[in-house]
């Protein structure tokens, strides 16, 4: 099963790289994975400096900035941040943003399916013989 739609994808990716810069927050579950790894990232507005598409298993990733001072970029899925809802194509970031949780959810529960499969195929006793009529 594919993730993202491909055409859909390029040419989100396309209209949100033309319109660079632009504001968008991390999402909750961004700042709590950035600070189980140690690595300290705030709750404010970042700008998105650059856009690509990192394929079925990467999506549509932005490169932010802290401050125009800041020499640094870092990357993040836009399926991890929060987009500007005054921005033209929030609604589309939103609805690429739910179709792609989604798909990644059930795609991660046919992979969970699988290995519960194969733990109950690998668990099967072997029927014992014996105790006929003899």
């Amino acid at each position: 099963m594919t993730v993202d739609d491909y055409d859909v994808a390029i040419s989100l990716n396309n209209r949100l790289e033309a319109s660079i810069p632009f504001k968008v927050r991390p999402g909750k579950q961004m700042l709590k994975n950035m600070q189980a790894q140690g690595k300290s990232m705030k709750d404010k507005d970042y700008t998105v400096e650059k856009v690509f598409y990192g394929g079925d298993e990467g999506g549509i990733t932005c490169m932010l900035q802290g401050k125009s001072t800041d020499k640094e970029l870092f990357g993040a899925s836009i399926t991890h941040l929060v987009i500007d809802p005054e921005h033209p194509l929030a609604e589309e970031v939103k609805a690429y943003q739910r179709q792609r949780t989604r798909r990644l959810f059930l795609q991660d529960q046919r992979g969970f399916a699988a290995m519960m499969g194969e733990a109950k195929a690998a668990k099967k006793k072997k029927k014992k013989r014996g105790g006929g009529f003899g």
